[in-house]
């Protein structure tokens, strides 16, 4: 007999099966508001995907990060979507699961690929800023 659960894994494109044991990116994830995962979010977007220094609150923090990592060298721009970075920053092992925050149709199903140090220091950067206003 399926279960409803088995079922709706299948449907969301995840194997079913235990989790994987939580990684310390993943904790530090999970252990924020979703004010903050919204503000963390739109962090990384404005750090690799805006051409400018913007003028909104924490723009010189977001410019000055860009020009430190330079993602426009490293990192594929077809899908300009800070939470496919996250998920290449957390793994594939746990990004099925927690890409269902959004609706399905919301989040493209694979991450990008980018260097894992580049992301590494992207995403301690913005958990570090968020966690600290």
């Amino acid at each position: 007999m399926v279960s409803r659960h088995g079922v709706f894994l299948q449907s969301v494109g995840i194997m079913p099966s235990q989790p994987p044991m939580p990684a310390e990116p993943v904790l530090n994830w999970l252990a924020l508001t979703p004010v903050q995962r919204d503000q963390a979010l739109d962090l990384a977007q404005r750090i690799c995907f805006s051409r400018n220094e913007s003028d909104a609150h924490d723009g010189q923090w977001c410019w000055a990060l860009t020009k430190a990592l330079r993602p426009g060298v490293w990192l594929e721009l077809e899908h300009e979507d800070a939470r496919l970075l996250l998920g290449a920053w957390l793994g594939p092992e746990y990004w099925p699961r927690l890409r269902l925050a959004w609706a399905p149709d919301e989040v493209a199903d694979s991450t990008c690929s980018a260097p894992e140090n580049k992301l590494q220091t992207l995403w301690q950067a913005v958990l570090w800023r968020v966690t600290a206003a």
